[in-house]
């Protein structure tokens, strides 16, 4: 389903709830936010417009933090290679830095390459 066809299913309530939910993760904060009852909430959850709503919202996120991520591992690469090659430099703290970056950017790389294997 589109996204401009599940929005207009929803509410302006509805919506605001999918992006408090996206940005608190906790249903109750989320709820109090909008001014509904968190059970208002969890229904709304079980309804497919709504749930579709918030698998898109939190898609978009991902793609938006995948992005970032590739942007850090060049950073990350950079600083690796910057450690690496400075002798004097106190590089233990930037190069396990560096690492995770690294990491988390490898582990993206795998999970999209399921994804497309999948889909």
């Amino acid at each position: 389903m589109r996204r401009d066809a599940t929005d207009r299913q929803l509410t302006p309530r509805q919506r605001r709830a999918v992006e408090t939910l996206l940005t608190t993760g906790d249903v109750p904060t989320a709820a109090a936010a909008v001014g509904v009852d968190k059970a208002t909430l969890y229904r709304w959850m079980q309804h497919a417009p709504f749930l579709e709503a918030v698998r898109q919202a939190e898609a978009a996120a991902l793609d938006e933090l995948s992005r970032s991520m590739v942007r850090l591992g060049r950073t990350a690469a950079e600083t690796l290679e910057v450690a690496m090659g400075d002798s004097t430099a106190p590089w233990t703290t930037r190069v396990r830095a560096a690492d995770a970056v690294l990491g988390r950017l490898l582990q993206l790389r795998e999970l999209a390459t399921l994804e497309a294997r999948v889909a």
